[in-house]
């Protein structure tokens, strides 16, 4: 007899369920390695003698989708696909990234360089670092790890910083640094934020999402850039 069984490494010959979920992001990938490549997802066919119900099951065949899976044998239970987990990873709760600057106070000079931060919220939105809570798709329960993938300063002049993976600092060392040119009443000083990560099914290991969030509408940090001054003062 025979049947087809979604392949999640290790454990692919086992009878139980926990067992054939170990690792599935492996099924959900292996055939993309294929030649020619693929999108459909890799299933064991795997039999065993119909008399001997104690028998494990050997692994005879593999299949990228179920096309030509062994005629008159059920198919596996439904499970999302890549793109589906991708979208749930893009529509989870983020938090988003107000900019901090120095000198402090949101007070800057002209031709001064001026350092700036992406500092995360302390609230309930998944930050870089953070795991989600499980995510139900179908019959899996996914989670999801959050990593930054990008940062891009607008500095409130109409330059930026361009797409950089350094969430910046403080003076001295903070490599992300705008010089003003010219005053500024209200220089609207925002972070465009790009967050990927790494997803798992049921417990197996992490693996990389390959999707970003591009977050939208970040806090504006005004900031005032003025002209210092010098004055000779009489005595």
């Amino acid at each position: 007899m025979y049947r087809v069984v979604l392949a999640c490494k290790p454990a692919r010959n086992s009878d139980t369920v926990a067992g054939e979920a170990t690792n599935c992001s492996y099924a959900m990938t292996a055939c993309s390695f294929r030649n020619p490549p693929s999108d459909e997802i890799f299933y064991w066919v795997q039999s065993r003698p119909r008399a001997a119900t104690n028998a494990p099951w050997t692994t005879v065949d593999s299949l990228c989708g179920l096309d030509d899976a062994p005629p008159g044998v059920p198919a596996p239970p439904a499970i999302p696909t890549m793109g589906q987990i991708q979208t749930a990873f893009k529509q989870l709760p983020f938090s988003k990234p107000r900019v901090t600057i120095q000198p402090a106070g949101n007070v800057t000079l002209v031709n001064l360089p001026t350092y700036y931060r992406a500092t995360w919220p302390d609230d309930d939105g998944l930050q870089p670092g953070e795991v989600s809570t499980p995510v139900k798709l179908l019959s899996w329960s996914v989670e999801f790890k959050i990593a930054p993938r990008s940062y891009q300063f607008h500095y409130g002049d109409g330059s930026t910083s361009g797409a950089v993976t350094d969430a910046g600092g403080v003076y001295p060392d903070g490599k992300i640094r705008h010089t003003y040119s010219k005053t500024h009443e209200a220089a609207k000083v925002t972070v465009d934020s790009r967050l990927t990560g790494q997803y798992r099914v049921n417990g197996g290991p992490w693996t990389d999402i390959n999707a970003v969030a591009d977050l939208q509408n970040e806090p504006v940090t005004t900031v005032q850039v003025r002209e210092a001054e010098a004055r000779l003062v009489d005595h």
